[in-house]
């Protein structure tokens, strides 16, 4: 939350702002189990759909990334940031490469760190991270020291963290495990096919309370939950091929519908969709730049990342920039750099403000985004 976060917003004005992202009605799915409870079972009888997953970048490499590109090990994965720290998951799974970006240049690597297989990544915010993997949360600390701990799944597929330092991890047959900030299990939260991507909104979010979002791709689309009781809110639909997640200061939740190739917006409480927005190529990774109000996003299937202010209520496209080949992993830091990370050939690219180029401001095909169809 990953994951993983110009044009300006004032933070007072947020709910007008999201107000003003056109109102629209959400397909809510019907969902058996809507009120889940510890030890309840993954719904069988939902709609679903085949789950998307990035579209595929062109053979070859990519034509003169923006920025600086530091060499990665080819088939790494799962960038995380954490304080002044990166981290990524070597090849393999079994250890986690970590860069200082405190010099404000080049990060700087520091030695690699052994650890259990892991296949998901996240930064607590001091430096250290936590990773999840078959059977096992483990603690990266500052240090670099690592702990391990039992994890009742041998699929982890989403990490978050809340306020109070909870470790949230979603797995492949539709759980959300909700652990204490010492990583020891406090609850089992069902009712979904699968918990692909789960976002929390921050302190300060224009919201009444913390609100934790799971993205489902089995049924392309996005829940809340409440974690002190594991009820689940009403599913909204969030087009036909959901795969990643982020959330930025204001509480909205912004989606990348691959197969669509759209980004979907949602906000509030109940949550409401607020638009659909075309995003041509295949786009993927996503995460929010608060300090300068853009949303990025990576489009896999032309090696690009854009980044768009949603300041008016439609997303408009503000810049653009070549990425290394297949951008799947991204991190926006509060100093505006961009860094990317190759899944494919290796490869941590790095592009400050400077490097971010222009873009055409992106004229909608109509006057207002696009409503979502009917759940199947």
């Amino acid at each position: 939350m990953p994951a993983s976060r110009s044009g300006s917003v004032v933070r007072t004005s947020a709910r007008r702002t999201a107000g003003a992202l056109v109102a629209l009605t959400a397909s809510v799915l019907v969902i058996a189990g809507c009120n889940s409870s510890d030890g309840s079972q993954t719904p069988t009888d939902v709609a679903t759909v085949t789950p998307a997953s990035a579209s595929s970048a062109p053979p070859g490499p990519a034509v003169t990334p923006a920025g600086l590109t530091i060499p990665t090990p080819a088939g790494s994965s799962a960038l995380a940031e954490s304080g002044t720290r990166l981290a990524v998951i070597g090849p393999g799974g079994n250890s986690v490469m970590r860069f200082d970006t405190a010099a404000g240049t080049a990060p700087t690597p520091t030695p690699v760190i052994p650890t259990p297989v892991i296949t998901r990544l996240l930064g607590v915010g001091d430096g250290g991270f936590v990773g999840a993997g078959p059977g096992h949360l483990v603690r990266i600390g500052p240090d670099g020291n690592v702990t391990a701990v039992p994890l009742r799944t041998d699929a982890p597929t989403a990490l978050a963290r809340t306020a109070d330092g909870r470790i949230l991890v979603g797995t492949e047959n539709g759980h959300v495990l909700v652990h204490t900030d010492r990583l020891q299990q406090q609850r089992d939260i069902a009712g979904f096919v699968r918990v692909d991507d789960i976002t929390v909104s921050p302190p300060g979010a224009e919201l009444s309370d913390e609100q934790v979002v799971v993205l489902d791709r089995a049924q392309s689309s996005v829940t809340p939950v409440d974690l002190s009781n594991g009820n689940l809110g009403p599913a909204l639909r969030a087009g036909n091929g959901a795969t990643t997640a982020t959330v930025d200061h204001y509480g909205r939740v912004l989606v990348a519908n691959t197969r669509d190739d759209e980004i979907v917006g949602f906000f509030g409480s109940p949550l409401v969709m607020r638009f659909r927005y075309p995003v041509a190529d295949g786009p993927y990774a996503v995460d929010y730049d608060d300090t300068r109000n853009l949303l990025w996003v990576s489009t896999t299937a032309n090696n690009e990342v854009v980044a768009y202010d949603l300041a008016n209520g439609e997303p408009a496209e503000k810049h653009r920039f070549a990425s290394v080949a297949q951008p799947d992993s991204m991190v926006a830091d509060a100093d505006g750099t961009v860094y990317v990370l190759s899944a494919r050939d290796g490869g941590l690219q790095v592009v400050a403000p400077a490097d971010q180029g222009g873009g055409t401001p992106v004229t909608p095909t109509s006057g207002v985004p696009t409503t979502t169809g009917a759940a199947g």
